[in-house]
């Protein structure tokens, strides 16, 4: 029915990266651009595949929005920034998704058991 201008689903919300190309498939097939939401470094690596997704949706996540800090910070370490609101391919050209979770934060559940 073409409701939708644009697609935006969330890598982390929507059942992974396998799940995210299954939607941008089914959204090529009615020339309907995907642009993942947010998800960073998981997004990126989606981005840079797509001939129908020109950019991605980068989310500022320092407080005051007056610096750019990385958007899983400080779980990852490694998480690729862009500057002047672009990010160098080689970045991304590492094993898996070339971040490193961050073994030295403290392990503490969000709620209790």
């Amino acid at each position: 029915m073409k409701c939708a201008d644009i697609i935006q689903p969330d890598v982390g919300w929507c059942g992974g990266l396998t799940e995210l190309v299954r939607i941008a498939d089914l959204a090529d097939e009615y020339g309907i651009p995907v642009v993942p939401h947010g998800s960073s470094v998981y997004s990126y690596h989606f981005v840079i595949t797509r001939q129908s997704t020109e950019f991605a949706e980068f989310l500022m996540m320092a407080p005051k929005a007056d610096q750019i800090v990385p958007m899983f910070n400080p779980l990852l370490i490694g998480e690729p920034l862009p500057n002047y609101g672009k990010l160098n391919i080689a970045a991304l050209d590492k094993p898996g998704f070339g971040v490193v979770l961050n073994r030295e934060l403290p392990f503490q559940r969000t709620f209790e058991h």
